[in-house]
C-alpha cells in the first residue's frame, strides 16, 4: 500500500510499510524461534540419550543436553517477542543466509584436509564475504584471530586430538 504524505518537509518520499495480516507468522520471527526450539529438543534428547553423567563427572550427553536447553530458552524467547512485535515482516537475508550454509560446508572439507587453523580461517573469511563493512584485509585478520584463538582453546587448552595443521 503506498501512501503519499501531505507533509511538506516529506519531500514525497513517505515510507512504504509493508503489513503482514494479524496472527500471520513473520518470516524470520515465529517461524525462526520454533524451527530453533525443534532443533533445540533435538539436542536435548540426543543429549539425555548419551547420557547425563552425574554433577561431579558429566557424560557425553551433558554438553548437548545443556547447549539444548539454553537454545530452547532463546528459543522461546524469541517466540514471544516476536508475537509482542509490530507485525511487519522482514525480508529474509538470503544472501547471509547461503555465506553461513558455504562456510559450515568449508569448514567440514577443510579441516580434514588441512587441519584445525586453516579450516577455521577458510570458515569466518567465508562467513563475513557478504559484510561490506569490513574490508578483505579485515577479513583476513578477523579469520587469523579466530584461528589462533581456536587453536589456543581446542588444541592447547582443552587438549582435544585436532591436528592445528595438515602434517606432510
Amino acid at each position: 500500500m503506498n501512501q503519499h504524505s501531505n507533509d511538506p518537509e516529506d519531500n514525497g518520499q513517505a515510507e512504504l510499510a509493508i503489513e503482514s495480516p494479524a496472527g500471520a507468522l513473520g518470516w524470520g520471527g515465529e517461524i525462526g524461534g520454533v524451527l530453533l526450539l525443534v532443533l533445540s529438543i533435538i539436542f536435548m534428547v540426543g543429549g539425555w540419550q548419551l547420557g547425563l553423567g552425574v554433577p561431579t563427572r558429566l557424560g557425553t550427553g551433558a554438553f548437548p543436553f545443556a547447549t539444548g536447553a539454553v537454545l530452547a530458552v532463546l528459543a522461546l524467547a524469541i517466540v514471544i517477542a516476536e508475537r509482542k512485535g509490530d507485525g511487519l515482516a522482514e525480508t529474509p537475508d538470503w544472501i547471509g543466509l547461503l555465506a553461513i550454509s558455504a562456510s559450515l560446508a568449508v569448514f567440514a572439507i577443510v579441516v580434514d584436509r588441512l587441519g584445525l587453523v586453516p579450516g577455521v580461517f577458510a570458515t569466518v573469511v567465508v562467513a563475513s564475504l557478504p559484510d561490506r563493512n569490513l574490508s578483505l584485509r579485515g577479513k583476513a585478520l578477523l579469520g587469523i584471530i579466530v584461528a589462533l584463538g581456536c587453536w589456543g582453546v581446542f588444541i592447547e587448552l582443552l587438549n582435544l586430538p585436532i591436528k592445528p595443521f595438515l602434517e606432510f
